[in-house]
């Protein structure tokens, strides 16, 4: 049976709160509080499972922060593997302007992670079986591991293992020198890869093309954010235009993309219908203001209209 797995080093608590507007110099009042467990790994584990698919989550925890994520993640059902750190699992606040439509985030940095428990985590990752089909690395990386931890994991799993990274260009590089099956880098992080601005459509997919033929990623999946994702492999140069839809909350968007993509390669699909699939739960996602993960129905029927329109 094939076996997703995600990897989230740096969860957070996101509280998400709602206020007419935002005015400095103020005590502000909030309508509504809201607490989830978040982070890049958690929330494709959640986005697979939203989708219909199962994957399992491993995320570090600690603290009194660390217990409530816990709980959350408890309450939720999904399925995931906790390893205790010391540091405070950190918070992010959203604030969402109902007058504007605007968000505004806040985000910690995360706890230090010591060297031994960094090497628990890796051994964790490694030793994990059945082996995964699938490892998603996804979200940034907590302070004390350095930018090669990905690269470390990566090293540490077995070659039918097929990773899958979507994290900062200073976390992502490294690990391209390890052999990566996808990325999904933006404008910005192709631009930090590659040295020098990369704007537009033609210069994503050329950067793109040039690490595949470099032998550094088999697949790249370049996020266009509302135009869609520019899909990048030894055979295929695709844009995949993202359908037209209302826009509720941009947060969540891309990891639905990634959960997506990686649940319809395990379900058999051809890559680029994977990526047709991902860009509809993508943009599912941001027709939901509350969880930002979409609906597994608006996905279904967005997925239909792209392919009805390819």
């Amino acid at each position: 049976m094939s076996q997703i797995v995600t990897v989230t080093m740096n969860p957070a608590i996101d509280r998400i709160l709602r206020i007419a507007h935002v005015t400095p110099d103020r005590k502000l009042r909030c309508s509504s509080s809201r607490r989830d467990a978040g982070g890049g790994g958690v929330n494709v584990t959640r986005g697979i499972h939203t989708l219909g698919g199962d994957s399992l989550a491993i995320y570090t925890y600690g603290g009194y922060t660390g217990g409530m994520y816990r709980e959350i993640l408890d309450a939720e059902g999904l399925p995931n593997l906790p390893i205790a750190i010391k540091g405070l699992t950190r918070e992010h606040i959203m604030v969402l302007e109902t007058s504007t439509g605007r968000d505004y985030r806040f985000g910690e940095d995360g706890p230090v992670i010591s060297h031994d428990e960094a090497a628990l985590c890796l051994r964790t990752i490694a030793d994990y079986r059945p082996a995964p089909d699938y490892l998603v690395l996804s979200g940034s990386l907590p302070p004390g591991v350095g930018d090669e931890f990905y690269a470390q994991i990566i090293r540490s799993v077995g070659d039918r293992t097929r990773v899958i990274v979507d994290t900062t260009a200073s976390a992502l590089k490294p690990t391209l020198a390890e052999g990566v099956f996808l990325i999904k880098p933006n404008a910005a992080e192709l631009s930090e890869l590659a040295g020098h601005p990369v704007e537009g459509r033609q210069e994503i997919a050329a950067v793109s093309r040039e690490l595949v033929a470099e032998g550094k990623v088999e697949v790249v999946v370049a996020s266009l954010g509302a135009g869609g994702a520019v899909l990048v492999s030894k055979d295929l140069t695709v844009r995949v235009p993202a359908p037209a839809v209302r826009v509720e909350s941009k947060v969540g968007a891309g990891d639905s993309m990634v959960a997506g993509v990686v649940l319809a390669l395990d379900r058999g699909e051809s890559l680029l219908n994977a990526v047709r699939f991902g860009t509809a739960a993508g943009a599912a996602a941001v027709m939901d203001a509350e969880t930002g993960l979409g609906s597994r129905r608006n996905a279904e029927r967005l997925y239909a209209e792209i392919l009805a329109e390819a």
